[in-house]
């Protein structure tokens, strides 16, 4: 058996030992480094653009959370001036010294109704 032969056989031995896989998958399509980049850079560029989307959507609802926020003093303000309103209109002295209230007279007895 000449040098190149035995090696030959080493090599054949050692692919067909227990436990290894006797056949090798080599894959046709391969891409170059041109290739490569552009998927890099395309991957990059949709991430930022994603990014932008969130960032921009963040700060459209911040807007819209301080207009909400504004609103919501106004009607605060509003709905405290209108209780203190309120509560002048229901005063007794204004309401002794209503023309209506003027035209009552006062009460000499007072009556019940006999319970069933």
């Amino acid at each position: 058996m000449t040098h190149s032969a035995r090696v030959a056989a080493v090599r054949q031995n050692r692919r067909m030992a227990r436990n290894r896989n006797t056949t090798q998958y080599k894959g046709t399509s391969r891409l170059g480094p041109v290739s490569n980049s552009l998927i890099v850079g395309l991957i990059i560029t949709a991430l930022g653009l994603l990014y932008l989307v969130q960032v921009t959507k963040t700060s459209v609802y911040g807007f819209e959370l301080n207009d909400l926020k504004e609103s919501q003093e106004e009607l605060t303000k509003t709905n405290q001036s209108l209780e203190v309103q309120a509560a002048r209109l229901q005063s007794l002295e204004r309401i002794e010294d209503s023309e209506l209230v003027k035209d009552f007279e006062p009460a000499s007895e007072l009556g019940y109704l006999p319970a069933n």
